[in-house]
Formats: C-alpha cells, structure tokens, sequence
C-alpha cells in the first residue's frame, strides 16, 4: 500500500517538468490531450488543471507567434517587386499557352502573350519601363519567338532554325540558322532603328538648347507675350507646333528637336526640377499638352507626320481617290482645330497646376534681364538649328533622312563645343529612352512579321460581315484608334494597318473618303494612348514629370475626347462636305 502510495504521491507531488510539457506541445496536440487525460486518471485533479494551463499558454503562444510570421510575409510580398510583376507574368503565361486561333502560330502566341505582358507589366510592375522590356527581350529570345533569317536570306519563325523541309524539287534541305544567336540579333535590332536614333540625337539637341540657355531666352519671351495663364502658355505650344507641322514632315524631328527643349525651359524657368520617381503637375501639364499639340498638328497636315502620305497613297490604290494636300486638311482642320482649342483648358481642369503669376511676371522680366546679350554660343546653336530646320523641311529635295540630319547636328555640336563627350555620356534620359523605345520597336516589327496585325485585320472584316456600311465605318476606325497599344511607332501603325483596314472597308462597303480621314486623324491621335508610341511622345514621358500608368490614365482620358469630338462634330463636318 505504501508503495502504491508512494507511487502515486510521487507522480502527484512531482509534475512533469517545463522542458516535458514543451516536449509533449511538439508532438503535438493530440498527443498532448491524451496525456492530460492519462495523468487526470491518477485522482489528482489540480496537477492535470495546472498542465492543462501550461499547454493551452503554450499553445495560444505557438499560434500568435505564427500569426506574426504570416504577418511578415505578407507585409513583404506587399513590399516585393517581384510580387508586383506577378499579374503580367500571369497574363503573359496564360495567352501564350492558349490554343492558336487559325492564322497565327505557336511562336505567334508567345510573342503576343509577352507583349500584353509588357503592357501590364507597365501599369501594375514596381520596374523601370526599361526592365520590363529588358526581361521581355530576353525571354523571347531563350524561346525563340522571333522572326529569324536563314543563311540563304529566307525568314522563318527561331525555333524552326536547323529543321528539314522540304523544297520545290522534291529535295530535303535544312533551315540554316542560330534559333538563340538569332533570336538576340532580332531582339538588338531595335537600335539600328532610325526612329530610336532620331530620338536620342533630339535629347542631346535638348541638352544643348538648355546648356546654352537658348531655350531659356525663347522661353521667358514666350511666357512674357502668351504667359498670363498657365492655359495661356498651354495655347503657345500648340501654336508653335501648329506652324511648324506643315513644314516638318517628322513629328519626332518637330516635337523633340525644336518645341521640347523651348517646354523644358518654360518649365524651368517656372522653378519645377525633374526628379526621377517624382511627379509635378506644372510639369505634368506642359509635357502632356505638348505630347497632344504634337500628335493633333501632325494630323492636321499630310505633311505633318512621315507615315500620312502612306494613308494618302494606299487611299488612292485602294478606293481611287485623291486625298492631297487641300483635301486633307480640309477635312481634318473643323475637328483637329477644335482639340487643339481644347486641350489646354481639358487637362488645366484634370490637373490642377499651381503657378503664381503675380510673381511670376515679376520674376520673368528679372530673369530675363539676367540673360544679357545674346551669346556666341545661341548663335552658333541657333545656326545649327536653322540648318536643321532647313534640312528637314526640304528632305524630299535634299534626300537626307531626318534621323541622319539630327545626328549631324549633334557631331556639329561638339565639334563647335557647345556639347562636350560627357554631357552625352551624363544624359541618362537619353540612353534609357533610347534603350526601352528601341525594344517596342523590335516588339512592333515581329508583331507585323510574325502575322498577328494581318490576324487581327483580317478577324475584324470577318466580324463586320453582316454590318451596315456606317457601322463597319465607325467600328474598324474605331479598332484601328485601339490598336496603336499594340505600337510603339505611328509610321509602323500605319504600314502595318492601314493597307488592311482600308481593304476590309472596301470590302464592306464603307464610305471611301469618310474612311480615309477617319483612319488619317486616328492615325496620329491615337498616339496619345501611350508614353512609348512615337518618339516625340517618349521625350516628353521620360521627363518624369507623369508617372507610366498615370500617363496611360491621362492619354485614355484624352481619347475619349478626341473620339468624342470626331463621331460628333467630325461627322457633321463631313456630312456638309458630302463625303458620306
């Protein structure tokens, strides 16, 4: 009986110590309980209450400090940018593994697939537009889906390179080329591009315009005669870029190397600094102002933009008509007027730049005459500018691309030291925007080689079968407007969809010349949709003055005006025209 006794006395007057009950929470909760039970059974009540205590704290324990870790990893996903990346990855994946319509391939999807990726990617990815496009590149290059050349000249998709195939004669023959080697020489293409070129020469022409304070002088005595309102100074960009876009055919030349650096010094001279990763709304709102004078006077003009006398000329192959100098801007100056009217005073409203301008006169005419003199150094930049003028106005006469003439005018410039080596070095902006605008470029040109504009044109005359010749009208200008997402060019916006469109409106009856300038208009509007659409565009989203995805905000919100105004007024316009 003692010994009985004594048993259980020494269970009873002996709990399990700290470091057993820590062993009984590791394996578990099951098993913890049944021990409580067994050790209950000894008639010794209170020592099972006080075990039971020791696990249900140990246990509520274990639970926040896992409800804390899970906080932790959640708060760092929040915080991961490759959490942020995640949607475009996901949409990126999900399209290229869709099964392939008739009319496009598998290498087709993928491209397609990365390419909405790039877009999402843009508007939801904590990354530089530049990085984006960096993984983009890359990973179509490791899958091959580009458009490669063969060492006989012919062009078939990368992952067919080193394939048999058989030829006209019967024979066997091999597809000759390098499926990755071949794809990189694609994906690096874009910076052979005389567009990208354009662009980057025209920063550095910015650089000089503002070195040289040339800029700042044209400023100050634009702000002083137009500069009694921020809407006022908004009215002078668009004028100079109105007079100027008959005579320059590059919109890129016109936007970039001559009213951009003038817009950057009106900015400056407003005491507004652009930093990276920081918006301005004074900024913000002379560059996207600028951005639409740009594109709306290049619509207005057959001259205005290099791809217009493309939309011209097909007009004439296609539907027989003569769409000329007066015949253009006869039907593009009631509604592109219009915008342009309207455009300042639409986005002073969206937002909202604050400028003193009680202050403002006051400070220009004390910075102006701080100026002095004009400098040897204006009048050789301005020289230099002249010539640049002359030769992009007579480009058809002197044979010179504008690309080539802005190059010339940037190794002029440091021959004459007004650009030293390190001020083109230095020039982040011009090297990044060079860089992501070369590869939306490679990205455009293997949509078209790869046939997914012709796909798209071709679904679309499909669609339309049954359609009314108005409708079948408003609705491919209306898809044709869309599809500049898909475009990082509107010279390759029009080669790529113009000849199609037009071709499908034949065949569906449409009016010819209600099309024409419907599709000339949109041509260059449509340019607003994005920051990377045409060179003039980038210049001014690059400044930083807008963030990506508030610019696709901004340039969404400005089209639904520029259709607005063109399916209403547009169409009363040309209905007293007569052309539908």
């Amino acid at each position: 009986m003692s010994n009985n006794g004594s048993g259980r006395s020494g269970v009873g007057s002996s709990p399990p110590s700290e470091h057993s009950s820590l062993l009984h929470a590791d394996t578990g909760e099951r098993e913890a309980s049944e021990h409580i039970v067994e050790y209950s059974s000894l008639d010794h009540p209170q020592d099972a209450s006080s075990i039971t205590t020791r696990f249900s704290g140990l246990h509520r324990s274990n639970t926040t400090i896992s409800w804390r870790s899970w906080k932790v990893w959640i708060q760092t996903a929040k915080e991961s940018r490759f959490v942020s990346a995640l949607p475009a990855i996901v949409l990126a994946f999900t399209i290229a593994h869709l099964p392939e319509p008739v009319g496009l391939t598998p290498t087709s999807m993928r491209l397609l697939g990365v390419f909405a990726g790039v877009i999402m990617g843009l508007l939801t990815a904590d990354y530089n537009m530049s990085v984006v496009l960096a993984v983009a590149l890359l990973t179509l290059t490791m899958t091959r889906s580009f458009m490669c050349t063969t060492a006989d000249g012919r062009h078939i998709e990368c992952d067919r390179c080193n394939t048999m195939y058989k030829g006209e004669s019967g024979n066997w023959h091999e597809y000759k080329c390098d499926p990755i080697g071949g794809s990189f020489d694609v994906a690096v293409s874009g910076f052979a591009n005389k567009v990208s070129w354009l662009v980057f020469t025209a920063f550095h022409i910015g650089k000089a315009v503002e070195k040289t304070g040339f800029g700042r002088r044209i400023s100050l005595v634009l702000v002083r005669s137009m500069g009694r309102s921020t809407v006022g100074i908004g009215y002078a960009i668009c004028l100079a870029e109105l007079v100027l876009a008959p005579f320059i055919p590059s919109n890129t030349a016109r936007g970039g190397g001559i009213i951009y650096p003038i817009v950057e010094s009106v900015i400056a001279s407003l005491g507004v600094e652009s930093r990276m990763g920081e918006e301005d709304p004074v900024g913000g709102f002379f560059s996207f102002v600028a951005a639409a004078a740009n594109l709306l006077s290049s619509s207005l003009f057959v001259t205005g933009m290099a791809g217009n006398p493309i939309v011209a000329s097909k007009a004439t192959s296609i539907f027989g008509i003569e769409f000329g100098f007066s015949e253009w801007f006869l039907g593009a100056c009631v509604p592109g007027l219009l915008l342009i009217f309207l455009v300042p005073p639409v986005m002073y409203i969206i937002m909202r730049p604050k400028i003193d301008f009680g202050l403002l006169s006051v400070d220009i005419r004390q910075q102006y005459r701080a100026l002095g003199p004009v400098s040897t150094d204006e009048m050789k930049l301005c020289a230099t500018l002249l010539g640049c003028l002359i030769l992009w106005i007579g480009t058809p006469y002197f044979g010179v691309d504008s690309a080539v003439v802005a190059y010339m005018a940037i190794i002029v410039l440091v021959l004459i030291n007004i650009l030293t080596w390190d001020d083109i070095v230095k020039n982040h902006k011009a090297w990044d925007t060079f860089f992501w605008l070369a590869s939306f470029i490679v990205l455009a040109e293997q949509l078209t080689a790869l046939g997914i504009t012709e796909w798209i044109g071709n679904s679309l005359s499909r669609s339309l079968q049954h359609a009314s010749p108005m409708t079948s009208t408003l609705s491919l200008s209306l898809v044709y407007f869309l599809s500049m997402y898909l475009f990082s060019s509107i010279s390759s916006h029009v080669v790529a969809f113009v000849g199609p469109f037009f071709a499908a409106g034949h065949v569906l009856g449409c009016p010819p010349r209600l099309l024409t300038i419907l599709i000339a208009l949109f041509s260059s509007m449509s340019g607003i949709l994005t920051p990377f659409s045409t060179g003039s565009v980038a210049i001014y989203a690059a400044q930083g003055y807008i963030s990506q995805p508030r610019w696709f905000l901004y340039g969404l919100t400005m089209s639904a005006m520029m259709l607005c105004t063109t399916f209403s007024v547009g169409l009363m316009w040309w209905k007293i025209l007569g052309w539908y």
